[in-house]
């Protein structure tokens, strides 16, 4: 099992990818502190609370990358810290530019192909649909300029279509490294048994040649 802050193996697999991704996401996840502390800023709202939630937010992935190996619980919590951002972005940006800042969630799911992964996906749609809810029904304004949940609806089904494209790419990203690892073992397994046939072939005509 490859570690997300392990060395490269010679022969690029799917845990491979998995594990650069991880270590990008914690980056962002990094880069995100100072991006909202910016946005509360331009849009004069406070900044404290919402740069320490990050901050917070990024130390887990962090620690959850290096403590966790590869799997889903790694996954879901690397999901989870990136769609925390926009989350915050959102809160952060109380404003005019508000309702631009929900466009980074669609950006979140689209980074997470890089799991290869459907499950991280879903997972961050859903916290985006719980949160959209949450916000529809307790401060409305802080979602859309007017309540409504023939809005939210709008973007439930802008959410579901752009994931649906992105799962079905995770999917056939994944058969294809299934492939492509099945192949290379298959390959790797015939030139052991080529090698190891050479080196008895060898040993027999050495045998006979000492006899001679």
């Amino acid at each position: 099992m490859v570690s997300p802050f392990s060395r490269k193996s010679s022969a690029f697999r799917l845990s491979d990818l998995r594990a650069a991704a991880t270590r990008l996401y914690v980056l962002i996840a990094w880069l995100h502190v100072p991006a909202v502390a910016i946005i509360a800023l331009d849009a004069h709202n406070p900044w404290i609370a919402s740069t320490l939630v990050l901050a917070a937010v990024a130390v887990v992935a962090t620690i959850a990358a290096r403590v966790l190996p590869d799997g889903v619980a790694l996954r879901l919590t690397m999901a989870g810290a990136l769609t925390a951002a926009p989350i915050l972005f959102v809160y952060a940006g109380r404003g005019a530019y508000q309702i631009d800042y929900h466009m980074y969630f669609f950006a979140v799911y689209a980074m997470l192909v890089g799991y290869v992964d459907w499950r991280p996906i879903v997972f961050a749609a859903g916290l985006t649909a719980v949160h959209h809810l949450l916000l529809d029904q307790f401060v409305p304004a802080d979602v859309f300029p007017q309540e409504g949940l023939d809005r939210v609806a709008l973007h439930v089904i802008t959410v579901v279509a752009e994931c649906t494209v992105l799962i079905w790419i995770t999917q056939t990203i994944q058969a294809l490294f299934t492939r492509i690892d099945a192949l290379m073992d298959f390959t790797a397994q015939a030139t052991a048994e080529a090698i190891a046939d050479a080196q008895a072939e060898n040993d027999r005509l050495r045998s006979q040649l000492t006899k001679a």
